[in-house]
C-alpha cells in the first residue's frame, strides 16, 4: 500500500515533517512544524502553488519580492530624495515609521517575515494595535496609517509588493480626524504680535503678514520666487502659485491683491538680491518649520497664546464665513480646492451667527 500523503515524511511524529516537491525541473525539500501528516501535506501544496508563482516570474521580479527591508529602504529613500517637494520634516517621519513597522514591531511579532514580499493584511492590523496601545499613541494612529499606507503604496511602485494587498490595505480603515479647537484672539493682538516679528525679523514677518492675508500654506509662501510676480509697469496685480508649490500639484494663483499686500511684495522685490520673494536673512529660503517654531514662541511670549500658521488659514476662513463672504472668493485667496473640506473644517458656528438665526424668528 502506497504512502497516504507523498512528499511527506514523519520526522518526529505530531511535530516535524519532511516535505519535498519539485518544479520545473528543481527540487525542494526542508522541513516543517506540523501536528499531523496532512497538515504538512497541505503545508506541502501550499508551499508547490507559492514556489510555482515566483518561478513564473521574471527574475527582476523574484529579486525584489524576496529584498530583504534594508535593501528595500535604500531603494525607498532614494525614492523619496528624488521628490524635492518632500521636505526633510516629511522624509524623517516616513524613516522613522518604516523602521518602527518593520524594524522593531516586526522583530518583535513577525520574525519569521523578511521581505515586503511576505506581508499580509493581518500584518498591519497587529501593527495598527501596537502603534494605538503599545506605545499609547493613541491620539496619532490616524497620521501614522496615513504613512503606512503612502510607504506601501511607493513599495508597489517600486515592485517590492503586489497590487492585492495595496488593495487589501484599503479595508484598513482610519479614525475620523481630531477637530482642533482654535482660539479666539482679538485683532489688536494679532496686530501687536505682527508689529514685535515686524521689528524682531522682518524675513519671517513677510511670510507670517502673507498667511494673515491670504490664509496661504506656509510651504506655499516660502517657495515663491521674484519670477511668480505679475506686474503691472512696476505694480504687481497677482501671483502664479505653480503647482508644484501647492498641496494638490495644481495651480493655485493669488489673482486679486489690494493696496496693503501691493505695497508688501512690492517692497519684498526690491529688498533682496535673490530668487525667492521671501527670503530669510541669509538670502535663503525660510525653512517653514522654523517660521512654525518661531512664531510658537513669539505668540506665547506677545499675547500668551501659542499658534501656530495654519492658524492664520483657519481665522480668515472663519470671519469671512461670519460675513457671508462667497465660499468661491474664500477658494480664490486662500487656494483651498475642496469646497467639503472648506465646509468641514472651516465652518463654524458663532454666537453672532446663532443671534442672527433667533433673530430671524423673532
Amino acid at each position: 500500500m502506497g504512502k497516504r500523503y507523498p512528499g511527506v515524511r514523519e520526522i518526529v511524529k505530531g511535530k516535524k515533517y519532511e516535505i519535498g516537491f519539485q518544479v520545473n525541473g528543481k527540487r525542494k525539500q526542508y522541513r516543517v512544524d506540523a501536528t499531523t501528516e496532512k497538515e504538512a501535506f497541505l503545508k506541502r501544496a501550499s508551499d508547490m502553488v507559492e514556489y510555482q508563482k515566483r518561478q513564473d516570474m521574471s527574475n527582476n521580479g523574484r529579486y525584489r519580492l524576496d529584498a530583504d527591508f534594508e535593501e528595500v529602504w535604500k531603494r525607498l529613500e532614494g525614492d523619496l530624495l528624488a521628490e524635492t517637494k518632500l521636505i526633510k520634516k516629511t522624509r524623517g517621519r516616513y524613516k522613522n515609521t518604516y523602521w518602527r513597522m518593520f524594524g522593531d514591531f516586526r522583530e518583535k511579532y513577525f520574525p519569521d517575515i523578511s521581505s515586503p514580499g511576505q506581508l499580509i493584511l493581518s500584518f498591519f492590523r497587529e501593527y495598527r494595535n501596537y502603534y494605538a496601545n503599545d506605545l499609547g499613541r493613541q491620539d496619532g494612529i490616524r497620521s501614522e496609517l496615513i504613512h503606512v499606507k503612502a510607504i506601501m503604496n511607493r513599495l508597489y511602485l517600486l515592485g517590492y509588493c503586489s497590487k492585492e494587498l495595496i488593495e487589501q490595505l484599503k479595508e484598513l480603515k482610519k479614525p475620523p480626524p481630531v477637530k482642533k479647537t482654535y482660539p479666539n484672539i482679538s485683532k489688536s493682538s494679532i496686530e501687536k504680535l505682527l508689529a514685535h516679528i515686524k521689528q524682531d525679523r522682518p524675513d519671517y514677518y513677510n511670510v507670517i503678514y502673507f498667511m494673515y492675508r491670504a490664509g496661504r500654506r506656509r510651504e506655499e509662501i516660502t517657495l515663491i520666487e521674484k519670477r511668480d510676480v505679475v506686474l503691472r509697469g512696476f505694480q504687481p496685480i497677482a501671483i502664479n502659485i505653480r503647482a508644484e508649490t501647492t498641496k494638490k500639484r495644481v495651480n493655485a494663483p493669488l489673482t486679486y491683491l489690494d493696496e496693503d499686500m501691493e505695497r508688501h511684495i512690492r517692497r519684498a522685490l526690491s529688498n533682496n538680491k535673490t530668487k525667492w520673494l521671501f527670503p530669510n536673512r541669509l538670502g535663503n529660503r525660510c525653512t517653514p518649520n522654523r517660521i512654525c517654531d518661531y512664531l510658537k514662541q513669539k505668540s506665547r511670549e506677545i499675547i500668551g497664546i501659542e499658534i501656530t500658521p495654519h492658524y492664520f488659514r483657519h481665522r480668515l476662513c472663519t470671519e469671512c464665513g461670519k460675513k457671508n463672504v462667497p465660499i468661491a472668493d474664500v477658494k480664490a485667496i486662500t487656494g483651498i480646492r475642496d469646497t467639503n473640506v472648506l465646509l468641514e473644517f472651516y465652518s463654524h458656528s458663532t454666537m453672532e451667527g446663532q443671534r442672527q438665526v433667533l433673530e430671524i424668528t423673532r
